[in-house]
């Protein structure tokens, strides 16, 4: 089992589904954990319910539909903490959408939410990290990220391919500085994302495990790179995704 004690990792969007899923894991294994969301009350609430001793859980609260929020809200927690360790890049969403009916204004606010918050909570950590030669930041991409847009639209499909590709850069500059950057992209997971999918859009999917992932089970591949175990590990995606990309 990895332990954390010690470590501040703050992952966004973590209020709910595979972002809450992380949370809850990195607080048992003694991580200092930045809990974030859009409602101040509701990251308050989780903090006591997954922390139960406040001290180890921080509430971040912050729209990241203004990307520029991201960068007081990672700064926030560094104070609070007293440091940084790890970043989990995880808040995004998206709506299932024809190619058709993409507007500029909604592609943009896509990007904003997917993309550039992501940038800029990532740019503000890579200070301190730097500073202390050492960090890991995971970027929650999808499946979505590698082919078309099947389940959701064209905008957020390329929104991940772009958090993708932005791993891969900020991988190859933060190396150097013991600062390991990589990407995890889920496949069909039991999330609020997906609970709208008819039993018959279910099990047409060619899921070799038959069934979705739960969002422990991202938890588990996500602390796995934060780890010391994937100390050799930059720049790369991990899929989990019962083999459905197959």
């Amino acid at each position: 089992m990895d332990r954390f004690d010690g470590k501040a990792i703050l992952i966004t969007g973590s209020t709910r589904g595979i972002g809450r899923a992380i949370a809850r894991h990195l607080l048992e294994r003694g991580a200092v954990v930045g809990i974030h969301g859009r409602d101040e009350s509701v990251v308050r609430a989780l903090c006591s319910e997954l922390a139960g001793n406040a001290d180890n859980a921080i509430p971040i609260a912050a729209d990241f539909s203004d990307p520029l929020q991201a960068i007081r809200a990672t700064e926030t927690f560094t104070t609070r903490a007293g440091r940084i360790d790890g970043l989990v890049n995880n808040a995004g969403g998206g709506k299932a959408r024809a190619f058709r009916g993409l507007t500029l204004d909604g592609w943009r606010r896509t990007f904003a939410l997917n993309v550039e918050a992501a940038l800029l909570a990532s740019q503000t950590v890579y200070g301190p990290m730097r500073a202390q030669q050492g960090g890991a930041i995971v970027n929650i991409a999808s499946l979505a990220a590698h082919g078309p847009g099947q389940w959701m639209g064209a905008d957020y499909a390329a929104a991940k391919a772009a958090l993708v590709s932005l791993t891969q850069s900020m991988a190859f500059e933060a190396a150097r500085f013991g600062i390991r950057v990589n990407a995890l992209s889920p496949g069909m997971i039991e999330t609020d994302m997906t609970a709208t999918l008819s039993q018959t859009m279910r099990t047409g999917l060619p899921i070799p495990m038959g069934r979705f992932g739960r969002p422990e089970e991202i938890a588990e591949a996500a602390a796995f790179l934060l780890s010391d175990n994937a100390a050799y590990i930059v720049g790369q995606t991990l899929h989990v995704n019962g083999g459905l990309r197959m």
